[in-house]
């Protein structure tokens, strides 16, 4: 089953409206559901006893339940198809193990410093996975690249010093999670695509996600995780599962049959900016100039690079 195949479930755009700008609209919404769950998950650090490993295993297992429920009644044959196979069901095992990785060390960043910083190391992923295929000898690194590179570090620099070089007292925990996360994200966006291109990205990402958050129960306890949550936190992590993680989903996926994955891309680069709008507004968090600077310069790489993908498309 195709990525175009499994798109074929959503339905034209309820009104008379430009199908590109519809689909702009779709990942707009998706990047800041993506954002915004940022933020609710650093106010359940910030106001619970909660650990990080324990809120990314039970945000896994509820939304991975959430979308193999579903799409039990949606697609149900491409869904179990996935499992038919020794080699398909170790394929989605090793997806989930770097699906929980992703998250775990996603959460952890957030842990140490804020949604909006956490999200823009995220950022870095399409050069990290870029970076890795030319250490594997499958693609050339680029003039480009190399350029994206540089924006990518120094922004990251000007972010977490806030401009002061003058004593180096970073968050280097925040910098270590963020660049770990960022490691693991590339990685998922390149293992399981032979399995996305046989049997689809819903099938392939909705056992992912179950099988991480099955793999996320030897970290922690989910009842006990929910017990130690209050009825904001609550109203919180269902935020996290339903919108940040299942409607964000199911929004990128429908986006693609209205633009390419490059557009979409592009457009999904308003995470980290929609993460830190909603970091102002609702954490009292502060930027200077100097992190609006590398806030810019990370995310124009990902433009930089998309314009090489153009051209070769």
């Amino acid at each position: 089953m195709s990525q175009t195949q499994t798109t074929k479930i959503y339905s034209e755009p309820p009104i008379k409206i430009n199908r590109t700008l519809y689909g702009v609209l779709l990942a707009t919404l998706a990047s800041v559901f993506w954002g915004s769950m940022g933020v609710c998950v650093q106010y359940i650090f910030e106001n619970t006893n909660t650990q990080p490993q324990a809120l990314s295993s039970l945000r896994l297992l509820l939304s991975g339940t959430v979308l193999v429920i579903l799409n039990l009644f949606l697609s149900r044959r491409p869904l179990l198809a996935v499992l038919s196979s020794l080699k398909g069901t170790a394929g989605i095992a090793l997806s989930g193990l770097e699906l929980l990785g992703a998250h775990l060390t996603f959460f952890i960043a957030i842990y140490y410093s804020n949604a909006g910083t956490a999200a823009i190391f995220l950022a870095t992923t399409p050069l990290l996975a870029g970076i890795y295929l030319f250490l594997r000898g499958k693609k050339r690194f680029t003039a480009k690249e190399g350029l994206c590179c540089a924006l990518a570090f120094f922004g990251v620099l000007l972010i977490v010093s806030k401009g002061d070089f003058s004593t180096f007292q970073f968050n280097w925990m925040a910098v270590f999670w963020g660049m770990i996360s960022a490691v693991f994200a590339s990685i998922y966006s390149i293992q399981p695509k032979p399995l996305i291109d046989r049997w689809g990205v819903v099938p392939v990402a909705s056992w992912g996600m179950m099988a991480a958050g099955i793999a996320g129960l030897f970290l922690a306890n989910p009842i006990v995780t929910a017990e130690g949550l209050d009825a904001k936190a609550w109203l919180a992590l269902s935020y996290i599962v339903l919108a940040g993680t299942v409607a964000a989903f199911w929004l990128y996926l429908a986006c693609l049959k209205y633009i390419s994955p490059v557009t979409a891309g592009l457009v999904v680069c308003l995470e980290p900016t929609s993460a830190y709008v909603f970091g102002i507004m609702f954490m009292n968090l502060k930027l200077g100039w100097i992190e609006c600077v590398g806030i810019a310069m990370v995310i124009s790489q990902v433009f930089i690079l998309s314009i090489r993908s153009k051209e070769r498309s």
